[in-house]
């Protein structure tokens, strides 16, 4: 329990903040995927209940603008009340607009009132934006909040195993931490285990925390043997809190070759480099993994989710190649601050230093635009030995001219 001698680290204006979470004392316990999914369901209880104020302050403003167009001669209060009416409108659609970018007058119809016009007649459009539900919704809570929400919609699986490693005291500090990395890099990624272990350490257990409730809800959580053993679904956990002690990782027997083979690092690092590669290519083969069907096109497309090693397997594909041929001419476009270990012609965000997340990739799109069009204009086969890799390629494109982008395309 906190002592009276201590003072609270607090304020008036921030001691609210705390309050409107889920009870602290369930995440520092251990219940960390219902405190997620319970903050996760209040923050779109929240975004419902200001869709629908949002559209009630919309009908009564127009409502009480035309009762007082339409009845001003009768009596002049009309008047008064249609110009507070017509106030609460205007005031929504500009509040709306600073916070969305979006122009949305007629209650009820979501999303920019240019684009509802443009769905009208479009069946496809129509389509994509009930899918887009969901998002809409969300459109209507303050940005911080909106911004939570898209957190834990995309990262529940990963905070779920970052928090789990994370001591009991520091969870909730730990959450606010990884929130604050997600905003700042626009939603690409989550820091690394290692990363925030470093940090934490320079991090004390919270004062405010209650020890009593704690223990108490942990003592509780008694958990109900299941009918399937899920621990056979579930990826090995890293705990972070021995990041700095040396481990050997186990690799599967099926990718361990005979050391007749030669392929153990001990030896694998003294050979030459292409044989090195036809070693490595052979062993993958051997596994199950078809480089060779993987490499035969010459445009491949690696398609995946969120931090599902996409960019790792071109990584993978393009060191093998180099290794086999070391005169190919790599070109590597990827956004974000990536760096892979071999050697090619890396262009990402770190070649603009000087600029934020957005403005670094908008550039690394610009210069992905121009080597295409340098590409576009050289003659027939005189790039016969360039390997062109574009990592985060959507991403990229993205950021291009509506008729830059269909041209990449």
């Amino acid at each position: 329990m906190q002592s009276n001698n201590i003072p609270k680290i607090t304020t008036k204006e921030t001691e609210h903040l705390r309050e409107s979470y889920p009870s602290l004392s369930h995440l520092e316990a251990g219940n960390i995927a219902q405190w997620l999914q319970e903050r996760k369901d209040g923050l779109f209880e929240m975004a419902r209940a200001s869709e629908n104020e949002a559209d009630m302050t919309r009908v009564l403003g127009l409502l009480a603008s035309g009762i007082g167009a339409v009845c001003y001669a009768v009596n002049p209060l009309a008047l008064v009340g249609g110009l507070v009416g017509g106030a609460a409108w205007l005031w929504f659609v500009v509040e709306h607009s600073n916070r969305t970018k979006e122009i949305a007058p007629l209650p009820f119809v979501r999303g920019n009132f240019v684009d509802a016009l443009t769905r009208a007649g479009d069946y496809d459009a129509r389509r994509n934006y009930q899918a887009d539900h969901l998002a809409n919704t969300v459109k209507f809570l303050e940005r911080q909040s909106a911004e939570e929400y898209t957190f834990l919609h995309a990262e529940f699986e990963n905070i779920v195993q970052y928090l789990t490693q994370v001591e009991p005291g520091k969870r909730f500090y730990a959450y606010r931490w990884m929130f604050g990395w997600f905003s700042k890099l626009k939603g690409r990624q989550l820091p690394t285990y290692e990363s925030m272990a470093l940090h934490l350490q320079d991090v004390t257990v919270d004062s405010r925390v209650n020890r009593s409730e704690i223990s108490a809800i942990a003592q509780a959580n008694v958990q109900l043997p299941p009918t399937v053993d899920i621990k056979q679904f579930q990826s090995p956990q890293v705990d972070i809190g021995k990041m700095n002690q040396a481990a050997e990782l186990s690799r599967p027997t099926e990718l361990q070759p005979s050391s007749s083979d030669g392929l153990v690092p001990e030896t694998i690092i003294n050979i030459p480099l292409t044989n090195r590669a036809n070693a490595l290519i052979a062993a993958l083969t051997k596994s199950g993994f078809q480089v060779e069907n993987m490499m035969s096109s010459q445009v491949i497309a690696i398609a995946g989710t969120q931090r599902g090693g996409k960019g790792t397997l071109a990584a993978i594909l393009a060191t093998l190649s180099t290794a086999l041929d070391p005169g190919l001419n790599t070109q590597y476009f990827t956004a974000g601050v990536d760096v892979y270990p071999f050697a090619c012609n890396l262009t990402s965000a770190l070649k603009y230093p000087d600029q934020d997340a957005d403005g670094a990739d908008q550039l690394v799109a610009r210069d992905l635009l121009k080597f295409l069009k340098g590409l576009d204009g050289s003659e027939p086969y005189s790039h016969k030995n360039l390997l062109l890799v574009i990592d985060e390629a959507m991403r990229l494109l993205s950021l291009l001219e509506e008729s830059d982008h269909t041209w990449a395309i």
